[in-house]
């Protein structure tokens, strides 16, 4: 109707869907919106998750008559999916097409939109959602309400339809390096024809069906052993080929794609009934994806999430966060969990990086399932004058629904320029945190229990900054020295200087008590005879890869005693480490599972190696300074570094580990010495 707006209000139940009209290549989109005033009797829809993307499109779609501009990204993302006209004028494949699913290894997962016009995925003939369209943007109130039923909307899809963009099967491989290749593992769909001359998606999608071969097959295999530190065994055995060939450069491209590492594409695909990825004309299962990156994530082909790798990447993939995505689907999991798995993900707001959580996480879903209200601290508000506040109060909120400080693990210990204004005690979601906490949530069975179960208790400031937590300080707990960082990932069996110095670095401030016994009066730990064992235990906090305590598994033990032997011959002795006689340089020492390393660079990475004034030893923020203190916080599993302010108030540094303060050793000589608690006011 001519003067009538696109938008007009609609009721907190209502769901907009979008009408793609038929059309060619070179037509203007044109789309219509319908306005379902309960969402409980919508039609069938599809639902489309994809990347904004900033650039915007040159051309105009028309949108209940009106002209629009959207994104460049959804522009393309609308011309793939709308329906070609049903003419006999659209060329399709015929079925010995080389390409064709019906005679190539990837028929179970993936088809091209040009095989069957009329069935496939990808012409879009149901009503669509797509919330630039069917969310008026300028309507906050609005906006709001459908961010908290976004995953309704995406759970009620007949299918989410993933847009990865237009498929790079305009490039042709070079012939010559591709024929060297044939017998190594990619197949060939014809004797002298390599699948690269059709493009990358193939190669792509017969590396997927490959992978999907391996997970059915699983690891009854007489080689399962060898293959695991064996990388050229290993690819043979899987059916790869070489780590050097060029056909891992098309599927690390796959998998670099920008979709993979956006926020809201997380809840849109883990509650969705079915997915699909379209890649240009290719459609692939999401299923499939999923199981296929696990599988390359838990043999060895991954790199690793957050920390930037500057080696040779070969045959290593980004596929950590598609195998935590996959993960995710049908298991709730504490909010806290969630937002840490969410951290390193890309949105374009930042309060994005809490509310794209709230779908997946225990303490929010049961809010939905229920038809209660959000607890005012995790109202979502997209109100400039409130958005500084979702990040504080969404730990506030954390802190007193658990009764604990599981959710101060998450905060401080990143080095760099601050890029928000929250409290010290805060995470900042909006900043990626390599180092791994000791403490993952609320719900984690953790092996520490530095407050000796003293409960959380909450001071009375009225002061949104601040959080006012009751504790104790540990006596000659200030810090007196401390090493650099470790800033190496341990990868593939390999050990790096940096590992090699940062371990040196550590043993010379902790050398003199193994000669003396001035650490720590009455602690075992600290003896003189003790001490390897206690710097063992110190850079694997206490446990082993597995997270068993490191006491508990003799032969994690012994394989720390050989790293350091292999690494160090005999300047850091390893006797009281473990139990088997050793002689520096025996051949006989050597250990290939490395378990010792793995556990130990997951501990330390971009954390500090320090020692305390009482000569107590501990890993800890990369940002401590000296004379940091070390503090025991009550509802709190490991201690804490603070950095005192003055006038009471201190600024929160970062968790730690530090033997002989794990088990609530602090708080029992507290509790002896008759001293009062204190509150400490972190802002």
């Amino acid at each position: 109707m001519p003067g009538r707006p696109v938008y007009e209000p609609i009721g907190p139940e209502a769901i907009r869907l979008l009408l793609i009209a038929p059309g060619f290549a070179s037509e203007t989109i044109n789309c219509t919106l319908i306005v379902i005033e309960d969402r409980n009797n919508a039609p069938e829809y599809d639902a489309i998750s994809y990347v904004w993307g900033t650039e915007l499109s040159d051309e105009p779609i028309m949108c209940n008559g009106h002209r629009m501009t959207v994104t460049k990204n959804l522009a393309k993302a609308m011309r793939y999916l709308r329906p070609l006209p049903n003419w006999d004028s659209v060329i399709t494949w015929s079925k010995d097409h080389q390409l064709h699913s019906s005679h190539n290894a990837w028929g179970s997962f993936a088809t091209n939109r040009q095989e069957e016009k009329e069935k496939s995925v990808s012409q879009q003939e149901r009503p669509i959602w797509i919330d630039a369209l069917c969310i008026n943007q300028e309507d906050m109130a609005e906006k709001e309400n459908q961010v908290k039923r976004m995953h309704e909307t995406f759970a009620d899809a007949v299918t989410v339809k993933i847009w990865l963009g237009e498929a790079n099967d305009s490039y042709r491989a070079d012939s010559l390096r591709l024929e060297a290749l044939k017998p190594k593992g990619i197949p060939t769909l014809r004797q002298q024809i390599h699948i690269g001359q059709y493009g990358s998606t193939p190669v792509v999608l017969a590396f997927i069906a490959q992978a999907l071969r391996n997970v059915h097959v699983g690891r009854d295999y007489p080689t399962a052993s060898k293959a695991d530190t064996n990388t050229a065994y290993r690819n043979l055995v899987h059916g790869f080929p070489k780590s050097d060939a060029v056909e891992w450069e098309f599927l690390r491209d796959f998998f670099d794609n920008p979709w993979f590492e956006r926020i809201w594409v997380v809840q849109e695909v883990v509650h969705a009934k079915r997915a699909v990825a379209i890649l240009g004309d290719w459609q692939i299962e999401w299923e499939a994806l999923g199981q296929a990156a696990t599988w390359f994530q838990a043999h060895g082909f991954a790199l690793p999430s957050d920390v930037q790798f500057n080696g040779d990447k070969k045959d290593l993939l980004p596929v950590s966060k598609i195998s935590a995505m996959w993960h995710i689907t049908g298991n709730r999991r504490p909010l806290l969990r969630i937002l840490r798995e969410l951290r390193g993900r890309k949105a374009t707001l930042k309060v994005d990086k809490v509310y794209a959580a709230y779908s997946l996480a225990e303490e929010t879903i049961c809010i939905w399932e229920n038809n209660q209200q959000f607890d005012p601290l995790i109202e979502p508000t997209y109100d400039p004058k409130r958005v500084d506040e979702v990040y504080p109060n969404v730990i506030r909120f954390l802190v007193i629904y658990h009764g604990d400080l599981a959710a101060l693990s998450h905060a401080g210990g990143i080095q760099g320029v601050k890029t928000s204004g929250c409290p010290s005690w805060v995470p900042d979601w909006n900043q990626s945190k390599i180092s791994t906490e000791f403490v993952n949530d609320n719900r984690d069975e953790s092996p520490y229990n530095a407050s000796g179960n003293e409960h959380l208790f909450m001071g009375d400031s009225i002061d949104p900054a601040c959080l006012s937590v009751r504790g104790i300080k540990v006596s000659d707990g200030s810090i007196r020295a401390y090493g650099d960082k470790l800033i190496s990932y341990g990868f593939r069996h390999t050990s790096y200087k940096e590992e090699h110095d940062f371990v040196k670095s550590a043993w010379n401030l902790v050398a003199h008590l193994a000669k003396r016994g001035d650490a720590s009066g009455d602690l075992n730990m600290y003896h003189p005879e003790n001490i390897p064992h206690t710097f063992v235990s110190t850079l694997s906090a206490g446990l082993t890869e597995t997270r068993q305590l490191v006491d508990e598994d003799s032969n994690f033990l012994d394989d720390a005693a050989d790293w350091l032997l292999q690494q160090f011959g005999g300047q850091i002795p390893v006797s009281g480490v473990s139990k088997k006689w050793r002689l520096p340089g025996a051949i006989w020492n050597y250990s290939s599972s490395g378990r010792f390393r793995e556990a130990f660079t997951r501990a330390c990475l971009h954390r500090r190696f320090f020692v305390t004034a009482g000569n107590l030893m501990g890993i800890g923020p990369e940002t401590m300074e000296r004379n940091d203190i070390i503090v025991i916080l009550f509802g709190g599993k490991v201690p804490y570094v603070v950095r005192e302010l003055g006038e009471g108030k201190y600024s929160f540094i970062g968790e730690c580990y530090v033997p002989g303060l794990m088990t609530g050793e602090a708080v029992e000589q507290w509790k002896k010495s008759g001293r009062i608690a204190e509150f400490f006011n972190l802002v």
